[in-house]
């Protein structure tokens, strides 16, 4: 019957992999996945090339000739040089350090090589050409319907990047880059259904009207900029002011500290104090009485970025998974008792960057 009961447990824990899986790891796992990925693909290529033999029986492909007067540009390896750059940049925002210096330098550097390469060829074909008047059409031909000039992809732009530093910095930023992501594809959706009214009224008038170029987007420019900056200081703790003690100021116009009496204060007999700034662990090893219940006080100075702190064995099973909050706050997690061993402790967001060593007994 234990025997049973243990199969039935394991399938219940490989299951609970599969359906409530540890983001955090996963993606601190992806660069590893592309790198296998992609070293996979190039021995699949090696191997199907080496089984390839001579098997061409006419004469070799002639060299391809441009015709006069066409401009083909040249072999550039600055594709290859941005790709490798933005490569170690998204390797950087992972695992952090100097790789993520080294990729925006790499990727900069090929950039500018580009953009160099592209200006020689674009003055060796205005060299080669002599300068055309340009002509500048009066409108469309009568029945032809061209959509007019339209802010909304520039503001919808706008809304989708202020959207994505959201979802990195949370908060306020997250909730003014969706509603104003939302607002632009809405104006868009309503342009389109203006346009395809004069299309269908020119089935019966046999007159098809344009719409007239707009105006520039004023009012809505300089609400968002104001959201945008409200909500920037809202996520960053500028507004409202903070004491130095990180309380708010209340009436009176002093704080209320962050530990009291009924808030989490420091850590009690027996206790262990733990602090998280910067994305990392002030401590790497700990030390913790075994068979008996203690408390980790645990400090998040990371203003708007959640951190916790989780206990696994050596077989990697979480024995205490305590409950995340975003800082500046601080919180005391009771234990229960641990056998004596040696066991990991990290937070569940960013296990690769803060993680560290628990020594129960001994």
């Amino acid at each position: 019957m234990k025997l049973l009961q243990d199969i039935w447990d394991g399938i219940l824990n490989l299951t609970k992999l599969l359906v409530i899986p540890d983001w955090g790891a996963l993606i601190a796992l992806l660069p590893v996945f592309m790198a296998v990925v992609v070293i996979v693909f190039f021995i699949g290529r090696v191997l199907q090339l080496r089984r390839l033999g001579p098997r061409r029986r006419r004469p070799g492909r002639i060299t391809p000739v441009t015709p006069q007067g066409i401009h083909m540009p040249g072999p550039t390896l600055a594709p290859f040089f941005a790709a490798i750059g933005s490569f170690l940049l998204f390797l950087g925002l992972v695992w952090g350090g100097p790789i993520l210096v080294l990729g925006l330098i790499v990727l900069l550097l090929g950039l500018l090589y580009w953009g160099r390469e592209a200006l020689t060829e674009y003055d060796h074909v205005a060299g080669d050409h002599p300068r055309l008047p340009a002509i500048v059409h009066e409108g469309p031909p009568p029945g032809v319907h061209m959509p007019g000039p339209s802010f909304r992809p520039f503001l919808a732009s706008l809304g989708v990047a202020v959207l994505f530093a959201g979802l990195v910095f949370g908060g306020w930023v997250l909730a003014v880059g969706l509603v104003f992501t939302i607002v632009s594809l809405l104006g868009w959706l309503n342009d389109a259904r203006k346009e395809y009214r004069h299309v269908v009224r020119a089935d019966t008038t046999g007159h098809l009207e344009n719409e007239p170029p707009p105006g520039w987007p004023k009012t809505l420019m300089t609400t968002f900029a104001i959201l945008l900056v409200a909500s920037v200081a809202l996520t960053t703790g500028w507004f409202p002011p903070r004491s130095a003690s990180g309380g708010t100021a209340g009436p009176g116009g002093s704080a209320a500290p962050s530990g009291g009496p009924g808030g989490s204060g420091g850590p009690g007999a027996g206790g262990i104090t733990l602090v998280a700034s910067g994305i990392k662990f002030d401590l790497k090893t700990l030390t913790a009485p075994a068979d008996k219940p203690f408390t980790i006080h645990f400090e998040n100075q990371d203003k708007q970025i959640p951190h916790d702190v989780d206990i696994l064995d050596a077989s990697g099973k979480k024995v205490v998974d305590d409950k995340d909050f975003p800082g500046p706050e601080a919180k005391d997690y009771a234990i229960p008792p641990l056998t004596a061993g040696t066991y990991k402790f990290e937070c569940s967001i960013h296990p690769a960057q803060m993680n560290g060593q628990l020594t129960v007994g001994g």
